[in-house]
């Protein structure tokens, strides 16, 4: 006799993809606060180009929604790379 087992296919598409490495770098990111975001007392820093305590190029305002974009198009890569 021959058993056949069948399995679940579950298919990932490329947003599940990008929103989940979206989630697990903008968390690790709160929790760890980086200082070139964040001031020392954990709040966001603005945008700006001045050296100061309060400033940063590399606010969150900035860098979220550039790591979106950057990890839907990595989504779209590793869908096209596995199917």
């Amino acid at each position: 006799m021959c058993s056949v087992i069948k399995m679940a296919v579950v298919t990932v598409n490329r947003w599940q993809i990008a929103l989940l490495m979206y989630f697990a770098v903008i968390a690790i990111l709160m929790i760890s606060k980086p200082a070139m975001m964040f001031t020392a007392d954990g709040q966001p820093k603005q945008w700006g180009v001045e050296t100061s305590e309060t400033t940063s190029v590399f606010s969150p305002m900035i860098v979220f929604p550039l790591l979106g974009i950057l990890c839907y198009y990595l989504g779209v890569w590793f869908e096209l790379l596995y199917t």
